[in-house]
């Protein structure tokens, strides 16, 4: 197994964190967001998997990573790099374009560098329509392959809200200054995933999102019945 450094060139990492904390300070204005502690891992880089509701994820991620004080980098569809300014703003984020399997090399590197990622693995903003009665829509194998190949833990990430923030198929979010829409975020440290088989790392990660989803104090988006 290979070796992965704790974290990431300290001044890349600082002209990441500066970044995020401007995504941050500019959704403020727009949001109240509950991200909770920091993940408790005693081993970097990581791998962070979220269900995928809303563009505004983004935005909440960087928000998020930088409350928690973490610089990482997540995947996102190679199409929004091309698009103006959304795109160079992916770039800023130190974001990593999805053009089909070969993203999960360049993750794979860049936590060879001791960056940590995130990952949707939904792979597209799924609508209220198509979420199972767990919250999360089908997913993609590509995370369980980049688990079980680096043997990195992985952290399970519930998010709630965006959907109301930035519905699917608008163009912009809602933007009301007498109103701003809650946001929230509920994580579970799922650790290294043992076995060989993608399909079954990748359900127990999207059973681990489900339970973020369900956790008490994770009001914002549509409520998930407990079981």
């Amino acid at each position: 197994m290979r070796e992965f450094p704790s974290s990431p060139d300290p001044t890349e990492a600082a002209a990441l964190a500066r970044v995020q904390r401007r995504v941050a300070r500019g959704l403020g204005f727009l949001t109240t967001l509950d991200a909770g502690e920091r993940p408790e891992v005693v081993d970097e880089p990581v791998i962070l998997a979220a269900n995928h509701r809303s563009m505004a994820d983004l935005f909440l991620a960087a928000a998020t990573f930088s409350e928690w004080g973490w610089p990482i980098r997540p995947l996102v569809a190679g199409s929004y790099f091309d698009r103006p300014g959304i795109g160079g703003l992916l770039r800023r984020l130190r974001c990593i374009p999805v053009h089909g399997s070969e993203a999960l090399d360049i993750a794979t590197e860049a936590m060879a560098e001791g960056w940590s990622v995130a990952l949707m693995p939904e792979g597209r903003v799924v609508p209220e329509s198509e979420w199972a009665p767990t919250g999360v829509g089908p997913a993609r194998p590509g995370i369980g392959r980049l688990a079980l190949a680096t043997g990195r833990p992985v952290v399970a990430v519930g998010v709630s809200g965006t959907e109301r923030l930035w519905p699917r198929g608008r163009n912009l979010p809602h933007i009301t200054p007498w109103h701003r829409f809650p946001l929230s975020i509920r994580h579970e440290v799922l650790g290294v995933m043992e076995g060989d088989q993608p399909s079954v790392t990748l359900e127990e990660i999207m059973a681990g999102i489900a339970r973020c989803l369900k956790a008490p104090g994770n009001p914002a988006g549509r409520a998930v019945p407990a079981d």
